[in-house]
């Protein structure tokens, strides 16, 4: 799809009752990561107050799209389950972006960190709780760190390293919620940009959100709209 075409956002509200917060919290990432396999999905955006008060924007290439994530059977089971413990009450809007405007993010912050990641290795995370692949086939433990960018760098690494793959997935990292040392240096020797590396395995959960990201029809790798 044309990235400067309309899209479609899902916003979903919600307050949560207080009732079984590990059950729920476990529920949305099995969720957050069976919607990345979903056909037009593009990424997941979240946040919750100590009030329980959250917020979960879902991105669509098309209403289409939405709507039929939104009959998922795994996804059905789990509204009425939400319905019947988790939520107090909640309001779902969906609304079509017609443009957006976005402030470039400074590379000398390690506040919001990106990996591009194989959708297998992401659900293999999903299941074990915490990622482990450093980058394209090399694990952390061959490696030693695992390989990160920041939003402008993308494109080159894409373009250089996954240029035989039709799709691929983004990692949104909170550096943050990261045990791990975070280290912005070259990535190899005789190599003078920078990169953020994470120097151990990073848990499911410092993941904010992730994009699903498609090769443009020419071919190459374009950053995607909400990145």
């Amino acid at each position: 799809m044309n990235e400067h075409e309309p899209y479609t956002a899902v916003i979903f509200t919600s307050k949560h009752s207080g009732i079984d917060t590990e059950g729920y919290d476990e529920e949305a990432k099995r969720m957050a990561a069976l919607a990345s396999e979903q056909p037009g999905y593009r990424g997941i955006e979240n946040a919750r107050g100590s009030d329980g008060v959250g917020i979960t924007v879902s991105y669509w290439d098309t209403d289409a799209d939405a709507r039929a994530w939104k009959q998922h059977s795994e996804h059905l089971a789990t509204q009425r389950l939400g319905r019947d413990r988790w939520y107090r009450w909640y309001r779902l809007r969906v609304a079509t972006v017609e443009r957006e405007y976005r402030f470039p993010t400074s590379h000398d912050s390690a506040t919001d960190i990106l990996h591009i990641a194989l959708p297998a290795d992401w659900e293999q995370a999903a299941v074990t709780g915490e990622y482990r692949s450093s980058t394209r086939g090399v694990t952390l433990e061959h490696e030693g760190f695992i390989h990160c960018s920041y939003p402008h760098q993308l494109e080159g690494v894409a373009n250089r390293f996954y240029g035989d793959l039709e799709e691929l997935l983004l990692l949104h990292i909170q550096s943050s919620s990261l045990d791990a040392e975070v280290r912005v240096e070259p990535p190899a020797d005789g190599i003078t940009e920078l990169f953020p590396h994470v120097y151990g395995a990073i848990p499911v959960g410092a993941v904010t959100a992730t994009t699903v990201w498609r090769r443009g029809d020419d071919g190459a790798w374009h950053r995607p709209l909400n990145v």
